[in-house]
């Protein structure tokens, strides 16, 4: 299109250089003015600019024409190369599909192990949770054994000290029990001691035995009752032994 312009607008100069020379009066040649109508060529040259007025026009329009025509073919170059474009990615993308189909089974082929991987794991977790549960409750279970043997070693420990306090309590009060006994035995023996020389020494005045009540259920004979031996040798024997 560009180039039908220039060679219209090299015509239209050609042309405008044409009528120029003409109406300037130049020449190749010196021309010989004779007795003529200088009038005559008036309408040929009127007709003539007509024509170069009404060509410049249509060569204007041409132009503006032109240039819409080639808008327009620009445009529909700029939407052909982008249609190219969409078609060669088109092809690319359509010629691609089979490796993208390939890599899809085997990437669901990846996903079918994950999830594989996932319930093993998930498995494992369970069994895991499980021992963990078992785990706790062995070491609640040895916690609770620890704190009853240590609840039993505390009473075993108290109840050897309730033992002992009570052997020592025991010991004390045999202690006393038994010097209560001691002194009483003592002040018995003192007390029947005491009686037995009251009583041997009135026998050796009287030559007889105090009389000393005693509560039975059945009445015994009295010692005025009681004929003693006139075997003097063993009671003197019996005296002598006491006395010394």
């Amino acid at each position: 299109m560009n180039f039908f312009r220039d060679k219209i607008q090299s015509v239209q100069e050609g042309i405008s250089a044409s009528f120029h020379r003409i109406s300037s009066g130049e020449t190749s040649r010196p021309i010989e003015y004779r007795s003529v109508n200088l009038n005559a060529g008036a309408e040929i040259l009127q007709r003539y600019q007509t024509e170069w007025h009404d060509g410049h026009q249509l060569a204007e329009e041409n132009a503006a024409k032109a240039q819409a025509i080639d808008e327009v073919i620009g445009s529909l170059h700029a939407t052909f190369e982008k249609q190219w474009t969409g078609i060669t990615q088109l092809n690319t993308t359509m010629a691609a599909i089979p490796k993208i189909i390939s890599s899809t089974q085997t990437l669901m082929e990846h996903l079918g192990n994950l999830q594989e991987l996932f319930d093993e794991v998930e498995h494992n977790l369970l069994q895991l949770e499980d021992v963990v549960e078992t785990q706790e409750h062995q070491e609640r279970q040895l916690d609770h054994r620890f704190q009853l043997a240590m609840y039993k070693e505390k009473k075993l420990q108290e109840l050897e000290r309730v033992r002992e306090s009570l052997v020592k309590e025991y010991g004390e009060k045999m202690a006393n029990y038994e010097r209560r006994q001691c002194q009483t035995m003592k002040e018995r023996q003192e007390t029947f001691g005491q009686v037995f020389q009251e009583d041997l020494e009135q026998f050796k005045q009287s030559g007889k035995l105090p009389v000393t009540p005693i509560k039975s259920a059945q009445p015994g004979p009295s010692l005025e009752e009681v004929t003693l031996d006139d075997d003097s040798v063993a009671l003197d024997n019996f005296l002598g032994e006491s006395q010394a």
